[in-house]
Order: structure tokens, then C-alpha cells, then sequence
């Protein structure tokens, strides 16, 4: 039987894909780190303490997560066989894709062989290989959608800031301005005036 060439397009697509996705975790992994001190109360929010765990325990889709650790934990065995990983079954280990998607940002524990060496830069090849490329698309996804989860809840909390109100008052305020100089502002004298 003979196996397809690797291309070197198809190595660079794979690493960007990986890149993409190993963002995407990083993005999920902050937010989630987060509303879990948050939960244990070791970190601060501007709502009161029992609001905020409500919160995040009420948006924290534990389903989700299990789809997201069963997919990261086909990745790492395929990639990284003889690595110890967790089990990837969330109702026995609630940090099972917590404990996934950190082999896959951090690297290998660093008792595992394949934790010598550089153990991403051979993933490219891998993925485009064993035909993974799916895998990690649907781990970005599903990673995407977990980190949204969790950055609302954080915002809920009181946990973090909300970004998107500054853009949405700024946006308000260049629509003022550019109102203003369009005669808006002559409009407004006139009428204080008389």
C-alpha cells in the first residue's frame, strides 16, 4: 500500500489550522480559569459573590465540554501516543477538557518522552498524515463556542470588563460627532436660542 506524499502547502495549512485552534483553547482556557476562581472564591467580582457563582455554574454547558474533551483526547492520542492523558469523560473528571486543552497549549507533562524535544513542531505533518485536519476544526469550533460561554459568564460575574460596551459607546459617540457636523449642532443652537 502506498501513502500520499505530504505536501508542503498542505504541512502549512495544518500548522495554521493548529495555530488557529490552539488559540482558540488558550482564548476558552483564560476565561474558564477565571470563572473557576471565581467559583472558589479566589478572585474578585464587582456582583455579589453568590450571584456570580450562579451565573457561571448556570452558563457552564458541561455537555460541551465533554464533546470538547473526547475531541482534543482524539487528537493527543493520535498525536502523542504513549503520553498519559486524562479521561476525557467529563462526569467523572469535571476538568477532564481543562486538563486537554492545556497538553495542547502547554505541551506534555514533563515526565512524558514526548515531552523532550519539540513535540508541536511534528504535528503538521501528523495532521495532514492521519487526515486530523477535521479534528482540529472541530475542536476550534467547539473551543470558539466554550470560550464565549464562559467570557459572558465572566462579564455577568463581574469578573471581567465588558469589552464590547467601550466599542458600542464609542460607536454611539462617532455617530454623535459626525451628526453634529452635519448640521445637527446648528439645529440644536437654534432651538436653545428661541
Amino acid at each position: 500500500m502506498t501513502q500520499a506524499l505530504v505536501s508542503r502547502s498542505d504541512v502549512q495549512r495544518a500548522k495554521v489550522e493548529l495555530d488557529r485552534m490552539r488559540g482558540s483553547l488558550a482564548k476558552w482556557l483564560k476565561y474558564r480559569t477565571l470563572n473557576d476562581a471565581v467559583l472558589e472564591g479566589k478572585a474578585p467580582t464587582k456582583k455579589p459573590v453568590a450571584f456570580a457563582r450562579s451565573v457561571i455554574e448556570q452558563s457552564r454547558d458541561m455537555t460541551a465540554e465533554g464533546n470538547l474533551a473526547k475531541q482534543i483526547y482524539v487528537l493527543l492520542t493520535e498525536t502523542m501516543p504513549g503520553v498519559a492523558l486524562p479521561e476525557p469523560d467529563v462526569t467523572r473528571n469535571p476538568q477532564a477538557a481543562v486538563q486537554l486543552a492545556r497538553i495542547v497549549v502547554e505541551g506534555p507533562p514533563a515526565a512524558s518522552p514526548s515531552a523532550q524535544g519539540a513535540w508541536y513542531t511534528a504535528w503538521p505533518v501528523l495532521i495532514v498524515g492521519g487526515l486530523l485536519l477535521a479534528v482540529t476544526t472541530v475542536v476550534r469550533t467547539l473551543a470558539d463556542a466554550a470560550e464565549r460561554r464562559e467570557y459572558y459568564a465572566c462579564v455577568q460575574s463581574g469578573a471581567c470588563a465588558d469589552e464590547g460596551k467601550w466599542l458600542k459607546w464609542g460607536g454611539i459617540a462617532a455617530l454623535a460627532y459626525v451628526a453634529w457636523q452635519l448640521g445637527l449642532g446648528e439645529r440644536v443652537k437654534k432651538a436653545l436660542k428661541g
